[in-house]
């Protein structure tokens, strides 16, 4: 049986030396749960930490305080600066520091309607699943799961694999009418990932290896996040 307990964390990384600010159906999505909003400003490799902060604290400051208070009111926000020489480690290190569930790797979202789940055999299954159901709480938007299983295999496998996750999303707390399955024979997953994301508008994914932002600006998911123009949330494996 699933966890539908956890109250997902999302990290929500903005680069606080310019004017960058998520979009705001995003921001909506994002409502129900709480966020760790992380302005982090880039310091240049000869340029000393102590030096950029003194400088540019303030500033930085009043940016990330700007972009929480474009959240709906109900959102639990907390934010946090951080100056750094690398953005990756960083917001790896907050997203265990501040135990976040979910990092989200932000793009523009016209509107959330549809919300697409790649899910990859029993990986990580269950905390995607809470986190979703956690998303979904208050929003009318639809979820849907997708499987590409390979052409070689058996597909009923990748059906049942479907329905139990999906079973498991009404269990905590999304409409079944909500819930769709698609499943594809496939023969590159992550071509096919990208193509569904176009008829959706944010993407759920799960993260496979311990070190999130590696496997982010790495090899699979970075191929998805890359090619594709949908904000992407990726689900933390804490467990790995």
């Amino acid at each position: 049986m699933t966890d539908t307990t956890l109250d997902p964390v999302v990290l929500v990384p903005v680069d606080v030396s310019g004017d960058e600010q998520p979009d705001p159906d995003l921001l909506e999505l994002l409502s129900p749960v709480k966020v760790v909003l992380v302005g982090w400003y880039p310091v240049p490799d000869q340029t000393p930490l102590e030096q950029m902060r003194e400088e540019y604290e303030a500033e930085a400051v009043e940016r990330i305080e700007t972009v929480a208070d474009a959240f709906p009111e109900t959102t639990d926000v907390q934010t946090v600066v951080v100056f750094t020489r690398n953005r990756g480690d960083t917001i790896d290190r907050v997203a265990s520091d501040y135990n976040c569930d979910v990092v989200a790797v932000p793009d523009e979202v016209r509107v959330v309607e549809r919300v697409l789940v790649p899910v990859r055999g029993d990986v990580n299954v269950d905390r995607i699943v809470a986190v979703v159901g956690g998303l979904l709480a208050e929003s009318s938007a639809s979820a849907t799961l997708f499987h590409a299983v390979p052409e070689d295999e058996d597909p009923t496998v990748g059906e049942t694999l479907l329905q139990g996750v999906a079973d498991n999303l009404v269990e905590a707390g999304v409409d079944r009418d909500r819930v769709d399955t698609e499943l594809v024979e496939s023969t590159s997953p992550i071509d096919d990932i990208v193509d569904a994301a176009q008829n959706h508008d944010v993407l759920v994914v799960g993260e496979t290896d311990p070190s999130l932002i590696e496997h982010v600006l790495g090899d699979t998911l970075s191929r998805v996040v890359d090619r594709t123009d949908r904000p992407v949330l990726v689900v933390r494996d804490v467990t790995g």
